[in-house]
C-alpha cells in the first residue's frame, strides 16, 4: 500500500493545516473532509480541491472506506470520533490533549486495545529538532539520572475569547472559554516532553490556579502543577493564557540530572566553576512541524512500525495534567491513573 485514503474531521486551524499536509504528502490521498459547519466544509473544498465533504462523521466513515481518520475537533470532543474511527477500521490520528477527562481517556484506550489499528496523538513538540535532541541526550545518559524537570506553556491567548468564536453548531458556545483548562490544553505539550525525557509516567499531581488575567474563561486561566514520577523525579508545568509579552524561549525548559543540565537552550556539564557548555538553541524551529508529524504517522502505517506517541502514551500525558486541574479544585494531591496497552 503506497498511498493511504485519508479523511479529516474538524476544520479549524489545525484541521486545515493537516488538510494541506496530507495534500502535500506522497503517502496520502485526501479523499474527504468533515465538519459540523457546512461553510467550513465548502471553504476547504473550494480552496484545496477536495472532492467530497460531509457534515456527519458516521456518513463519511460509512461511505469513504478510509484507511486513516485525522481528528481535529475541539479538545473536549476528541473521544467519540477517535473511537468511531477505530471501530470503522481506520488508523487514527488525534490532536493533543488526547482527552479532557479521565473518563474519555478510559473509553479511548479501551477502543485502542480492542483494535489492531495504529494511533498517534499529536504531541507536535516531539518533532521539533531541539526537543528531539534533548531526548537523545537524556536517552544516551548524558545527563545521568534525571531528578527534576520543568517547562511552561505561557502564551497570550485572550483572542480565543473573541465573539466570532461562538459556534452555533456546538450549542452556540465558545468551546474554548467553556472547556479549555490551560494546564491540560496547553500544558499537556510540556508535560508530555518531560515524561518523554525522564522516560517515566506520573503517579501523583498537585495543582494551584487563579483566574486573574483572563477571567472570561470558565476554568482558571493560570494553572501550575507539580508532578511526582514513577522514577521519583519531580516535574513542574505552568499553563497561563493571559500573560503580557512574547512566549518564553524553549518553553522555559530545564532538565536536571546527576551528570548534566539543560537550561536556556544549552547543555551544561563538567565542573561547577568551569562548566562545559554546548549550545543547542540553533536546533529549535518556530511554528508547528505538522508535515514531519504526518509523514511519521503514514510511514508507521505503511511500514508497520510503532508510532512515537500512541494512544497509551497520549493518555498518560493527558491524565497527569487532568489530575493537576482536579487537584486545583480538591485542594489536595491527586493520584494519576496509568494507562497500559
Amino acid at each position: 500500500m503506497d498511498r493511504l485514503r485519508v479523511g479529516v474531521v474538524g476544520l479549524g486551524g489545525n484541521g486545515r493545516a493537516f488538510v494541506r499536509g496530507y495534500l502535500a504528502s506522497k503517502r496520502a490521498e485526501l479523499v474527504a473532509v468533515c465538519d459540523l459547519n457546512p461553510e467550513r466544509v465548502e471553504l476547504v473544498r473550494d480552496e484545496h480541491g477536495v472532492e467530497v465533504g460531509y457534515n456527519d462523521l458516521d456518513e463519511m466513515l460509512t461511505r469513504e472506506r478510509l484507511d486513516v481518520l485525522s481528528v481535529h475537533t475541539p479538545d473536549h470532543l476528541h473521544a467519540d470520533p477517535f473511537i468511531a474511527g477505530l471501530e470503522a477500521g481506520c488508523h487514527v490520528f488525534v490532536e493533543k490533549p488526547m482527552g479532557n477527562t479521565i473518563e474519555d481517556l478510559e473509553r479511548m484506550t479501551e477502543a485502542a486495545r480492542a483494535s489492531d489499528r495504529k494511533t498517534l496523538v499529536g504531541h507536535i513538540l516531539r518533532f521539533n529538532p531541539f526537543f528531539a535532541e534533548v531526548k537523545e541526550l537524556c536517552a544516551a545518559g548524558e545527563l545521568g539520572e534525571i531528578f527534576y524537570l520543568e517547562a511552561d506553556y505561557i502564551h497570550r491567548l485572550v483572542r480565543q475569547g473573541d465573539a466570532e468564536r461562538t459556534n452555533p453548531y456546538l450549542g452556540n458556545i465558545n468551546w474554548w472559554l467553556d472547556h479549555e483548562k490551560p494546564i491540560v490544553g496547553g500544558g499537556a505539550h510540556q508535560l508530555d516532553l518531560l515524561r518523554w525525557f525522564a522516560d517515566s509516567n506520573v503517579v501523583e499531581a498537585f495543582g494551584f490556579g487563579n483566574s486573574i488575567a483572563f477571567p472570561a474563561m470558565k476554568h482558571d486561566d493560570c494553572m501550575a502543577g507539580l508532578f511526582k514520577m514513577e522514577s521519583s523525579a519531580v516535574a513542574k508545568v505552568t499553563g497561563a493564557y493571559g500573560v503580557v509579552g512574547p512566549r518564553p524561549q524553549h518553553s522555559n525548559l530545564e532538565v536536571y540530572g546527576t551528570e548534566g543540565t539543560i537550561r536556556g537552550g544549552q547543555l551544561i556539564k563538567g565542573d561547577h566553576d568551569a562548566p562545559e557548555v554546548t549550545d543547542l538553541a540553533a536546533k529549535e524551529i518556530s511554528g508547528h512541524p505538522f508535515e514531519p508529524e504526518i509523514d511519521h504517522f503514514l510511514e508507521c502505517i505503511i511500514e508497520d512500525k510503532p508510532t512515537l506517541t500512541d494512544a497509551f502514551d497520549g493518555a498518560n500525558s493527558a491524565a497527569a495534567t487532568i489530575m493537576a486541574a482536579e487537584s486545583i479544585l480538591s485542594g489536595r494531591p491527586e493520584p494519576v491513573p496509568i494507562f497500559l496497552p
